[in-house]
């Protein structure tokens, strides 16, 4: 950008350390424009040892820093009052007066020319604020939160059935009014940007999508990591937090409805489901063939000695970060449609893409010793290269931004064409800013 600005950046959670997937995105685009501008940084802390992080998220920008623990007792309370109130329940989460106050004191002592808002639960924080224009300010949701709690209802029984579709209902009216309200949306994929059009073309021409990076010489094939499995075993990874419920949902239908049908064939296969937290239903699944690790403190070693890479999730939205991590290194990876959407990949040529229990074991044994393994590997590697700089990508922020000061014109964000989306025969598409949409 041709000046420096100062930006308000809000987050639902410390962007730091970024060693999962929101953190990974969030701390990508705080370090990117630290970088270059001068930044304000609000954000929530829900596990309190996170707060030995703030030396690091301070030395990071050089603007005001302000962390909030969050104050789980009175969690529960707030989501009663939002189910009055007929508010999503996320937002009341992530709704406090301390923050509020903190924005408005930024918003009044400093010359705030954008803000920058990581996930649709901080957009209330910014609106109907009379001292700054919401024309400035750039909300990335990501993905479509309201459609994942969609997801979640389908499996669900009453009463959870009823609150998740009704989370559903009332975090996409949130989704639909910051959209309208606001200068820019940002998702990580065109996928998530044309499906979010799709669903309120209203707002067609401010939608736009910023596609996830990896570090590329963090993870690559060519580093040298100690072997954290045992011998004699075909070692079949999947990465994540294990108490995320598409993760968990996901590990144990890949332990209970493919592992047995891969061992019929492969007799030495053995699954490792490696992240923090794991959830008790998963933890259940460990046994002779199934190994659920716990925390450890790098993934890349598994990463980088696993036979095969899986991610079996049935409930997703937006890029996994764990399928480009594993494609980084080079590793042949088998995921769901679900899992790999919204990556611009070709099924066999950067990856294997199966829904069905059969045919993902089946593309399982090819990726453990199929005749296509190497290239299928070396191709993913080369995609993400291509398709996942950082820098490339977050150069389409910049751009954003830019556009939502007004920098070198009269005026603050001139909306794109609009197009007409066939929302049942959208492709994605990855790496570019998809304007116009």
């Amino acid at each position: 950008m041709p000046r420096a600005l100062e930006i308000l950046f809000l987050c639902h959670r410390i962007p730091f350390p970024p060693n999962k997937g929101e953190k990974i995105r969030a701390h990508a685009v705080l370090s990117h424009l630290a970088s270059r501008h001068v930044v304000h940084l609000g954000c929530f802390v829900d596990d309190p040892a996170d707060m030995e992080h703030a030396p690091a998220l301070q030395s990071l920008v050089s603007g005001e820093c302000a962390l909030f623990p969050l104050n789980k007792n009175a969690l529960y309370g707030r989501a009663l009052h939002a189910l009055v109130r007929g508010e999503p329940i996320t937002t009341s989460y992530f709704g406090d007066q301390r923050l509020s106050n903190w924005v408005a004191h930024i918003l009044n002592a400093r010359p705030i020319h954008c803000a920058y808002l990581f996930g649709s639960a901080m957009a209330p924080y910014l609106f109907d604020r009379p001292e700054f224009d919401p024309a400035r300010v750039v909300l990335d949701m990501v993905d479509i939160d309201s459609d994942k709690w969609l997801q979640y209802a389908q499996n669900a029984k009453i009463p959870l059935k009823w609150v998740y579709r009704r989370e559903a209902k009332t975090l996409f009216e949130l989704e639909r009014r910051s959209a309208q309200q606001f200068g820019a949306t940002v998702f990580v994929s065109p996928f998530e940007a044309q499906s979010f059009v799709a669903m309120a073309p209203e707002v067609s021409g401010r939608v736009y999508s910023v596609a996830n990076g990896v570090d590329c010489g963090r993870f690559s094939p060519t580093l040298d990591f100690p072997n954290p499995f045992p011998s004699g075993c075909v070692p079949i990874v999947m990465t994540g937090a294990m108490d995320y419920r598409p993760n968990v949902d996901g590990a144990i239908w890949f332990s209970r409805s493919v592992m047995p049908l891969i061992r019929r064939e492969v007799p030495n296969a053995h699954f490792f489901a490696v992240g923090a937290n794991p959830a008790d239903g998963l933890r259940a699944e460990q046994g002779e063939s199934v190994t659920v690790s716990g925390w450890v403190a790098d993934v890349r070693p598994y990463i980088a000695h696993a036979r095969a890479v899986v991610a079996p999730l049935r409930m997703a939205r937006g890029v996994q970060n764990k399928v480009l991590e594993a494609m980084a290194m080079e590793k042949p990876v088998v995921a769901t449609n679900a899992a790999s959407r919204a990556l611009s990949v070709q099924p066999g040529n950067h990856l294997w893409v199966e829904d069905d229990p059969v045919a993902f074991a089946h593309a399982v044994r090819e990726a453990v010793s199929g005749a296509a393994r190497a290239e299928v590997a070396r191709n993913g590697r080369r995609y993400v290269e291509l398709a996942h700089d950082w820098s490339r990508n977050l150069a389409d922020l910049d751009v954003l931004l830019e556009r939502a000061t007004g920098a070198g014109s009269g005026h603050i964000l001139e909306p794109e064409p609009r197009v007409t989306i066939d929302h049942a025969s959208i492709s994605p598409r990855t790496g570019v800013m998809a304007g116009g949409i």
